[in-house]
């Protein structure tokens, strides 16, 4: 456990991730966020494609659930079209419900993995919990503030490129 949020992985988006990554890691819960991560904001609903990688990840016998700090219907959507558990309004990096959400699907922290596109929710809460933390780049920068947020995030992307280089 550690409240040092330094990804476990980083990867350019979530198609790089497949069902013998995760058995290589033990993982048994996938959890997942939306915005920025799994769609861009422009999305409303998920793609062929999104639902197809889904769909592989459970096939291959994994669970899967959305955690979302999102406060509107988004959630319950692509949780909805993808047959998933979710819980939206998370209150990332708070560890509540993400432990209530583990709980919930029969799992651990330690055979739970996190993927977001953000340091300071997605990565922190997993870190914090003890599971991998997984980071994919942002899909797309709707606002200055977004670019500003990753900006601030920077220096631990140097230290993850730092320590996978060693």
């Amino acid at each position: 456990m550690s409240f040092f949020p330094v990804p476990d992985v980083m990867k350019d988006n979530i198609y790089e991730l497949n069902p013998r990554f995760f058995n290589n890691r033990g993982i048994k819960l996938i959890i997942l966020d939306i915005d920025n991560t799994i769609a861009p904001y422009s999305v409303p609903e998920p793609t062929e494609r999104m639902k197809a990688w889904v769909q592989g990840l459970k096939d291959a016998g994994f669970k899967l659930a959305v955690l979302s700090n999102n406060r509107g219907t988004r959630p319950e959507t692509y949780a909805g079209a993808f047959g998933l558990t979710f819980i939206g309004k998370a209150w990332k990096p708070f560890t509540k419900t993400a432990k209530q959400l583990i709980e919930e699907m029969g799992c651990s922290p330690e055979n739970t993995a996190f993927i977001g596109d953000q340091i300071y929710t997605d990565c922190l809460c997993a870190k914090a919990l003890g599971s991998l933390a997984i980071v994919v780049k942002p899909i797309e920068y709707t606002n200055f503030w977004l670019r500003f947020r990753h900006w601030l995030e920077f220096p631990f992307i140097l230290k993850y490129k730092w320590k996978d280089m060693k």
